[in-house]
């Protein structure tokens, strides 16, 4: 059985549909932003690169995907 590559966090949003009664990247957002106790916005920048989560919210959100944290959030070169 082949391996299968684990996905970044970004990758995992845009991989989400578009549209829906309540649109799936949106009640990502929403979910992460819960689980994290930070707004919506923190968690767009984190996915539009701007800000980095800091090092206990990486863990919260890589432990709810079942992620490493290193595959979820790769360091930038």
């Amino acid at each position: 059985m082949p391996k299968t590559r684990k996905k970044t966090f970004v990758e995992i949003y845009r991989e989400l549909p578009e549209r829906a009664a309540l649109a799936p990247k949106t009640a990502f957002i929403k979910e992460i932003a819960q689980l994290c106790k930070v707004n919506d916005h923190a968690v767009r920048m984190w996915l539009n690169g701007s800000r980095r989560p800091d090092e206990l919210r990486r863990s919260i959100i890589a432990k709810k995907l079942n992620i490493p944290e290193e595959i979820l959030f790769p360091e930038k070169s």
